[in-house]
Parts: C-alpha cells; sequence; structure tokens
C-alpha cells in the first residue's frame, strides 16, 4: 500500500513563505519517495530551487517515514526555524504539526488516495482515489510529460 500524491506547483508554496523565514524541508523517503514528491533527490531539488529564489533554508531532513511518530522525532530542528516544509503524505503533514507546535507546517504534496508502486511505469498507481480524485484512477505518479520524460518535483 503507498499514499499516492502530486506536488503542489512550486510558485503556490513560495506564496505562502516570505524572505525572513527560516525554513527546514523534511522530506518522506518512503510513499513521498515512490511518487517523486519526497525523498532526497525532490528534497534536493527544492531546496536548490527555493535557495536561488533568495528563501533562507537552514536545513534539510529525510525521515524514512514521515507518518511514524518515532522517525519526526529524530529530526532536530535548527533554533530559530519557522517554518516547515513537509514532502510527505497528509498522515506525515499531521504528525508534523503535532510534533513542530509552534512551527507554520506547509504541505509540498496534495495526497490523492491509495495505491501501489509499479516499477514498469515507474510511480505509484492510484486505486483506492480520496473523494474529488475519482477520475485519477489508475493513473501512475509521477507520471510522464509530453516529450516522455518523468515529470520532475520542481518543474516550474
Amino acid at each position: 500500500m503507498v499514499s499516492v500524491s502530486r506536488p503542489v506547483p512550486y510558485d503556490r508554496i513560495v506564496k505562502e513563505l516570505n524572505g525572513s523565514e527560516q525554513v527546514a524541508i523534511v522530506a518522506c523517503n518512503s510513499c513521498a519517495n515512490y511518487c517523486q514528491t519526497g525523498g532526497r533527490r525532490a528534497m534536493s531539488s527544492m531546496r536548490t530551487s527555493l535557495i536561488s529564489d533568495g528563501f533562507n533554508v537552514v536545513s534539510s531532513h529525510i525521515v524514512t517515514k514521515a507518518c511514524i511518530l518515532s522517525d519526526l522525532r529524530g529530526v532536530d530542528l535548527p533554533d530559530g526555524v519557522d517554518t516547515v516544509l513537509m514532502m510527505a503524505c497528509v498522515s506525515g503533514c499531521r504528525a508534523a504539526r503535532r510534533l513542530f507546535q509552534g512551527k507554520k507546517v506547509l504541505s509540498t504534496n496534495v495526497t490523492l488516495g491509495i495505491g501501489y508502486y509499479d516499477s514498469s511505469r515507474k510511480g505509484s498507481v492510484l486505486v483506492s482515489p480520496y473523494p474529488g480524485y475519482q477520475d485519477e484512477v489508475g493513473k501512475a505518479f509521477p507520471g510522464i510529460r509530453e516529450d516522455g520524460s518523468p515529470a520532475s518535483r520542481c518543474d516550474r
């Protein structure tokens, strides 16, 4: 079972930030990694994009499963962090809001529902959608662009 997600558009994420905030990025290395909305590569891409756009990213962390509180407890946020960008599903974001009280926690992903990972399609396939995403059933995420290349995390 995989929580299937797709990225929130980058411009919507940066609209929620301001240049004076200290930002930490926390990326799930499980389900979100399969959808390329989390994991090391997506986190690195997000970090690079934010820094090049003038945001103050002070730390970035990979957690095995963001939805597991004990995994998140291993994240040591530096003093002064105002905002935590969660590259995880809705469960990981809820866990982060519980753990990082007093911080603004922003999700970089939209959770579509539950599915499975299909290596032949190089993505997670949505099987059991959350309300509003029924038209996405059977599609693989991260999906493929028109040119045949995989959609990346921080496409602008």
